[in-house]
């Protein structure tokens, strides 16, 4: 996330562009690759491997069968191995977005960093981010909206929603995409028996050529309907604080905000990963519109007076 600047002092906004955490946002954001490309090649093998079942079914032919099913075997513990890199790999990068976060919403209401939850310690992050010596950090510069004028507690609520509803625009465009192209491949599939107009025989070959894809992209859709159900459950509990926070302003609601945050850190853990061709696809549309919804909320607040 990204935003244009307003202001200079103290807040989250103005924080979040010290050099050692653009560096540990560099490094989250690695982390993350390497978790998107663990998954992308544990698909791909496993797309791989089902085709070649297949055909090993087809041709009558015992070598291939037993290949086939030793190769079976190799995938049940490649797949393990996979789950258990990929997710590593969501955790030492939710962690240390987690930092992050911590440190910026410790800085604008106080408090120690210990009451946000676990934290990488300083020696990991220091290994972490020394690869990224020298490297340009320009990009991860305004990582939230510019919310600075708001009281510490607002600022660090709103901040939150917007990774929240970051995340729930992203999911929606990307299932969007996959049942596009899931509509796509049965309307050529329709198209093509039209036109071929295969015997029974064939239909059955090119249906079970096709399994593959539509089971590959049914568990595509199904990790990220469950994404976007986590985000759902999340968003209502973004707004029962925001009711709260609009309500009696001498009620603090660090407690609700604490509980906010491990939940998002949760999702960020176990969420399904939106590969990074699609985030810089979408990225600069959904950063306009989250700086429209901070600028409006920053108008509203001011109007209204608020104080915390």
């Amino acid at each position: 996330m990204e935003a244009t600047s307003r202001h200079t002092d103290n807040s989250i906004f103005a924080c979040q562009n010290e050099e050692f955490l653009l560096k540990c946002q560099l490094a989250q954001r690695n982390e993350y690759s390497h978790a998107k490309r663990a998954s992308r090649i544990k698909s791909t093998v496993t797309l791989i491997f089902t085709i070649c079942s297949i055909v090993a079914s087809i041709v009558d032919c015992d070598t291939l069968s037993a290949i086939s099913s030793l190769f079976a075997v190799g995938l049940v513990v490649f797949n393990k191995y996979s789950d258990g890199h990929i997710s590593a790999h969501k955790k030492h990068a939710a962690s240390i977005q987690q930092y992050i976060d911590v440190t910026l919403f410790a800085s604008a209401i106080g408090g120690t960093k210990s009451e946000w939850g676990e934290l990488p310690n300083k020696t990991d992050l220091a290994e972490t981010i020394s690869e990224f010596s020298g490297e340009d950090t320009s990009d991860m510069k305004n990582w939230y909206s510019d919310y600075s004028s708001l009281p510490g507690e607002a600022q660090i609520f709103h901040c939150q929603r917007e990774n929240v509803r970051w995340d729930y625009g992203l999911h929606k465009s990307y299932i969007c995409l996959q049942l596009g192209i899931l509509l796509a491949a049965v309307v050529a599939m329709i198209v093509t028996m039209f036109i071929v107009n295969p015997d029974f025989i064939k239909l059955i070959c090119i249906l079970s050529w096709l399994t593959p894809l539509a089971e590959y992209t049914y568990s595509i859709c199904k990790e990220v309907f469950e994404s976007i159900s986590l985000l759902r459950k999340i968003d209502s509990f973004c707004d029962q604080i925001e009711n709260k926070l609009s309500g009696d302003n001498s009620v603090s609601v660090k407690e609700e905000l604490i509980d906010l945050q491990y939940k998002i850190r949760e999702r960020r853990e176990v969420g399904f990963l939106i590969p990074d061709w699609f985030y810089k696809m979408r990225k600069r549309k959904h950063q306009k519109q989250e700086d429209s919804i901070a600028e409006t909320i920053v108008n509203l607040s001011q109007e209204n007076g608020e104080q915390r």
